[in-house]
């Protein structure tokens, strides 16, 4: 019998030849109804074979519009769940003359056995209509000078993420230290862990040191999604966490906050809200990392 991964991989392509294609009845023939599709800030559930269609000539019409020449995706891991399902994580790369239009996306697919074939029947997508461009409508209506002062404060917010990120990818613990506010507080559902001190930061950070030459960790991308001001001193802002290997992830990315406060004109790191710790490097979800469940099937998607 073929792996879990095999078969996903296989129906990957398939589904991924249709789009290129723009083969609707091909890929509407590879979904198992009713198809729920998921974003971080949506979610539709397709009941009829023309409403998949639908979709996907949409889509293929939005990567068109865009100029969207490559289409790259490929497993990262699948697991059986039983005999006639299979859940797993694929990468995609979305580029325009060999540039990426979007960080690679992560998507959790469920596939569900159909006699002797595999349909996708959940797809679960970590994109976000801000990572390219789908702006929402709100965006649209706003004023040009709140616009302008958002897009400001996530561009700040960004280029701190970018500074933390290159000192952990770069080995540089000083380059950490110089981003934190002591005492640091990372907040997970375990409870609150406090670094007090800079021999307790340098201490984890080569722990994380240690895991990436383990785990062959290559880069590290931190996503800012919103960023706000707080009382003049604070800023606080989310974003999405991803660690890569080569183009895959070498985990599933996850969801994160921070809390910054403003110190000698410098903004430095005093909270972390969802820090993970040390992972779990198997974890096929953010939720395994933590040991928590974060799916359940609804009625509509069991058969």
């Amino acid at each position: 019998m073929a792996s879990a991964r095999d078969i996903y991989q296989d129906l990957l392509a398939q589904l991924t030849q249709a789009v290129l294609d723009r083969d609707a009845a091909g890929f509407a023939a590879r979904t198992r109804l009713p198809f729920v599709m998921k974003t971080l800030d949506g979610s539709t559930t397709h009941r009829s074979t023309q409403s998949v269609k639908d979709s996907l000539n949409a889509y293929c019409d939005l990567l068109a519009s865009q100029g969207v020449d490559g289409y790259l995706r490929s497993c990262d891991t699948a697991k059986f769940v039983s005999q006639h399902q299979i859940s797993g994580y694929h990468t995609t790369r979305l580029r325009r003359q060999g540039i990426d239009v979007a960080t690679p996306y992560l998507t959790r697919m469920s596939l569900f056995r159909d006699g002797d074939d595999w349909k996708v029947g959940i797809s679960d997508s970590s994109l976000h209509t801000t990572d390219w461009p789908l702006l929402r409508q709100d965006e649209f209506d706003a004023p040009a000078q709140e616009k302008s002062e958002s897009k400001n404060r996530l561009q700040n917010f960004q280029t701190i993420l970018d500074r933390i990120s290159a000192a952990f990818i770069g080995n540089d613990v000083q380059g950490w230290l110089n981003c934190v506010s002591l005492p640091l507080c990372l907040v997970s559902r375990q409870g609150i862990e406090t670094f007090e001190t800079p021999a307790q930061i340098i201490a984890d950070f080569e722990a994380y040191q240690q895991d990436f030459m383990t785990y062959g960790v290559t880069s590290i991308v931190r996503q800012a999604k919103t960023a706000e001001i707080i009382g003049g001193d604070q800023m606080t802002g989310t974003y999405r966490m991803h660690m890569m290997r080569g183009t895959n992830h070498a985990v599933p990315p996850w969801d994160a906050s921070m809390t910054l406060r403003k110190e000698n004109g410098l903004w430095r790191v005093t909270t972390v809200m969802r820090a993970i710790g040390h992972l779990n490097w198997s974890a096929l979800s953010p939720a395994d990392m933590e040991n928590i469940p974060d799916y359940t099937p609804e009625k509509g998607d069991q058969k």
